[in-house]
């Protein structure tokens, strides 16, 4: 895609719905990663909207901030033409596609509507479940990390607060939980994924699921991504200015990283 049609693509996208500030809403429960610098060198973890961006060692501070504002715009574009739970297909389609215009290259799209046979199923098992599939043997310790996230989100109320900004009453539930890494060329790579699950298990949303069945369906649309960092720098001021303070109440450090 050219620049100017980037810019063009840029401009259709809707803005994010206004929202209290974060740090004016929560000043009681603000997580100790917005006081401290992001050390490079360290894990790390974001969340937002259904979703959940971590951060292995080694990526830098400009990468992991143009995941989060990426993935941020994008979802929302998606989220006001699609319905994320009745429409997954089509929100995903649209997600990815988006994102290949900002500069991210997606590579083959896993559908899978599976069937996992166990009890005791939780938010970070089923992502774990639908990542070894696609990183092999480094799924174990993205799992880990997996795992801290959830429990780091769950352990604030502003936190869950604004990962379940989006969150729709019913018996499905939909989440986005990417591992983040960098390639020795400089660019950030994740693992793209949607995944929806029956919570109805649970009164209190997916963060709290637990299944008690013998059996849990599983849908989820997965692909690994990586950003061309020389094409998105072009436009990289054009989505901060999209995204305007917004991201200020939408994004939030997960504790327990660094």
């Amino acid at each position: 895609m050219h620049f100017e049609q980037q810019l063009e693509f840029l401009d259709s996208l809707p803005a994010l719905p206004a929202r209290r500030a974060r740090r004016a809403a929560y000043t009681q429960t603000q997580s100790v990663s917005d006081e401290l610098p992001i050390d490079p060198n360290k894990e790390s973890g974001t969340v937002g909207p259904d979703m959940m961006n971590i951060y292995v060692p080694g990526v830098s501070v400009q990468n992991r901030e143009d995941v989060d504002n990426c993935k941020l715009l994008m979802q929302n574009a998606a989220s006001q033409k699609y319905d994320m739970i009745k429409e997954l297909h089509q929100w995903y389609k649209f997600y990815t596609e988006g994102l290949r215009n900002l500069g991210w290259t997606i590579n083959k799209i896993y559908d899978q509507n599976i069937i996992i046979e166990r009890t005791g199923l939780t938010m970070d098992a089923v992502a774990f479940d639908i990542l070894q599939k696609l990183v092999g043997v480094n799924a174990p310790r993205l799992a880990e990390l997996t795992g801290k996230a959830v429990e780091g989100v769950k352990g604030e109320d502003g936190l869950i607060q604004i990962y379940n900004h989006n969150a729709q009453k019913g018996s499905q539930a939909v989440f986005d939980i990417s591992p983040v890494w960098q390639t020795r060329e400089g660019s950030p790579m994740m693992i793209l994924s949607c995944t929806s699950v029956d919570v109805r298990e649970s009164t209190r949303g997916i963060l709290w699921w637990k299944s008690t069945t013998k059996s849990t369906t599983v849908k989820s649309q997965a692909t690994p991504v990586y950003l061309n960092t020389q094409v998105y720098s072009k436009v990289r001021n054009k989505v901060l200015e999209k995204l305007g303070n917004a991201a200020e109440a939408y994004l939030d450090g997960i504790p327990g990283f660094q």
